[in-house]
């Protein structure tokens, strides 16, 4: 990483806010696109890089609160190595953007966490699991619906096998409380696909407040959903959001349009994710330093980086 990406490590990791007493944590678990990279197959040049910020999973991330809530963002095919990586051991609720399967298909690795058994167990470890309450997914109507679909197994009556994942499904459609967080779910559009953002948010004993707000995979945004997060946020803290490529999508944002909408929601920090193989990290970071001047609404953020996999910001 360049040197501001050096000295936004530091920033990080050693900048105290004397006047809160919060501790949210957010992990990259992946920053990549569905198809992750390196992209199978590919010889390009970001494919074949050195740099291990080029190596993305597919995008999701994990947030443990101040009060030791374990929040996963998205539950793609790479979780379980992710989780190995990042060595999660616990998981209290699930954040679902939507129903892409580089969001959703490792869905199954919930049971290690929380297990439905069809048949009586007597392992100690199995018996355990069985007593843990289902773990609730939080997400839209559509992605609820193909969750119950491609799903189906984990909602039988009847399981069979080795157990399935006890879970849980919500849509809330409003601010909700989760242990010591709010959480406001945040319309969006990913082409013709309503997806959803998410707003956390924490509170001091002073009553202040600071918020994480994710929002991937989208290419519009409500004028609506940015005053629900400015109206929630307090003091955002980190933006994260949809950064695909340089070149236009018909369903993303590129790295300029996430610019501009960043400009909208005042930040700290913003980040950007969902990235393909087309640019360089270190590519990233110059073609966002060469636009900030068309920006300048995000001069007075503290920074505006590409994440990258294995990343932690707090709050």
């Amino acid at each position: 990483m360049g040197g501001r990406g050096r000295l936004l490590q530091l920033t990080l990791s050693f900048f105290n806010y004397p006047s809160y007493n919060f501790n949210m944590k957010l992990t990259f678990l992946g920053t990549g696109t569905s198809h992750g990279i390196p992209v199978i197959g590919c010889d390009c040049k970001v494919c074949k890089s050195s740099d291990p910020h080029d190596r993305r999973y597919r995008c999701s991330a994990y947030v443990i609160t101040d009060g030791g809530k374990h929040l996963l963002i998205d539950c793609g095919p790479e979780f379980r190595l992710q989780a190995l990586e990042n060595n999660i051991r616990e998981v209290d609720a699930v954040l679902l953007t939507h129903s892409h399967a580089d969001h959703l298909h490792g869905l199954d690795d919930l049971r290690i966490f929380s297990t439905a058994f069809s048949h009586k167990v007597t392992n100690p470890k199995a018996i355990e699991q069985m007593k843990k309450p289902p773990i609730p997914i939080y997400t839209n109507q559509n992605t609820l619906r193909d969750v119950e679909v491609r799903f189906d197994y984990v909602f039988r009556t009847h399981k069979q096998g080795g157990g399935v994942a006890k879970i849980q499904l919500f849509a809330p459609e409003s601010t909700f409380d989760y242990g010591d967080i709010k959480i406001t779910p945040i319309p969006m559009m990913h082409g013709s696909l309503p997806v959803t953002g998410w707003l956390l948010t924490e509170s001091n004993d002073k009553g202040e407040k600071k918020s994480i707000a994710y929002l991937t995979d989208l290419n519009y945004i409500e004028d609506s959903s940015l005053e629900l997060i400015n109206k929630n946020c307090g003091k955002l803290e980190h933006l994260i959001i949809d950064g695909l490529r340089v070149k236009e999508h018909s369903t993303h944002f590129t790295i300029l349009q996430a610019m501009q909408c960043a400009a909208k929601i005042p930040a700290e920090h913003v980040w950007m994710t969902h990235i393909t193989h087309e640019n360089s990290h270190e590519e990233i970071i110059k073609y966002i330093n060469e636009q900030l001047p068309n920006v300048p609404a995000l001069e007075k953020c503290k920074s505006v980086l590409p994440a990258y996999d294995r990343l932690t910001i707090e709050t």
